[in-house]
């Protein structure tokens, strides 16, 4: 499962003949070999022609071959430095939290989910995110409340379909049945929240290869 909600949020990189080395980084993380990705993002990474959008994602992209790999500190490296270059990008925000989560870091974690929802406050990855945080730590009602927030988001891109989807199976496990959730009512806050054009807070990539 978590590989697939890493997977399945990628950014794809499209141009000319630098950037193809780049799609060759995104390609990887679509397989299943973290090995792999690390060794073909960090080629891609030597090429002294990536502007700095691709190499900020193209780093990105290594970072989760290191976060699938279970190497969290360079994963957590990884996602800094992108966030050096292009620091209105949700994505590495996320990522490094499901790292910080991984080493228990939970106070870090959900520093960096916050910072992705600031840019995005319809990313329904961190909002899920958030619910397994909070279950990590035993805070069940405050894992319930997250899910349901995931679930009353309307964002159409793969990761927000995926998420919603998990969100519900987690209430589900937790006991909680389709028929007991009603977000409108439990969440007024969230009711029609302001939408961002995540296309053109990351630089006008492809939507539909997340």
């Amino acid at each position: 499962m978590r590989r697939l909600a890493i997977t399945v949020v990628l950014v794809a990189v499209s141009g000319g003949a630098s950037a193809q080395s780049a799609d060759d980084c995104y390609q990887a993380t679509l397989r299943t070999d973290d090995r792999e990705i690390i060794r073909i993002c960090s080629a891609a990474l030597q090429s002294a022609n990536l502007d700095d959008r691709t190499r900020s994602i193209t780093v990105s992209n290594r970072g989760l071959g290191y976060l699938r790999d279970k190497q969290y500190d360079k994963a957590i490296l990884d996602f800094s430095d992108a966030l050096v270059v292009d620091g209105k990008n949700p994505f590495p925000f996320n990522f490094r939290g499901e790292a910080w989560r991984e080493l228990n870091n939970f106070e870090r974690a959900f520093a960096d989910f916050d910072q992705a929802l600031r840019i995005d406050p319809d990313f329904t990855g961190a909002m899920y995110n958030r619910g397994l945080t909070f279950e990590r730590q035993g805070a069940t009602a405050a894992a319930r409340a997250e899910y349901r927030r995931a679930i009353a988001t309307r964002g159409d891109r793969a990761l927000d379909t995926w998420a919603r989807d998990r969100a519900r199976e987690r209430l589900t496990a937790l006991g909680e049945g389709p028929q007991r959730q009603e977000p409108q009512r439990q969440e007024p806050q969230r009711q029609d929240p302001p939408r961002y054009d995540v296309d053109k807070i990351d630089g006008g990539s492809d939507r539909e290869r997340r």
